[in-house]
């Protein structure tokens, strides 16, 4: 089961909300890659995580996160998704609960710096299957 986050953001502030969320990412110990609209976080190492699994100290775990933002007329959403975790990376039932951790913090550093920044509108949970 896929989660996606989606923060609606002021239209007027997309670009300032967009830095926002790749600061806070870069803050949280993320590499941020910015390709056209889009940011991609990597944390940790994959190779280490694919051979080695759940042994990986948790710093050191691989981590993908994809930010996109979509307009939609006068509004402006930020989706955010894990990008590259498949079951290679997965470290089996402690990854699983690892990047269920991960996940959660990296939505609440999110959420803490739009809100900083005064861009937040809402922020919307989906699960997909």
């Amino acid at each position: 089961m896929e989660t996606t986050t989606e923060y609606a953001v002021h239209t007027g502030d997309r670009r300032t909300a967009m830095e926002v969320a790749g600061a806070a990412l870069r803050q949280s110990g993320h590499h941020v890659e910015s390709t056209g609209g889009t940011l991609t976080a990597t944390a940790g190492n994959r190779v280490l995580t694919i051979l080695f699994g759940a042994l990986v100290h948790p710093e050191r775990e691989f981590r993908r996160w994809e930010l996109s933002s979509t307009v939609t007329g006068a509004s402006t959403t930020i989706t955010v998704r894990p990008s590259g975790h498949g079951t290679a990376v997965s470290g089996g039932g402690i990854g699983a609960e690892r990047r269920r951790a991960a996940w959660h913090a990296v939505n609440a550093n999110l959420e803490g710096a739009l809100r900083a920044a005064g861009v937040l509108v809402s922020r919307t949970e989906r699960r997909s299957r």
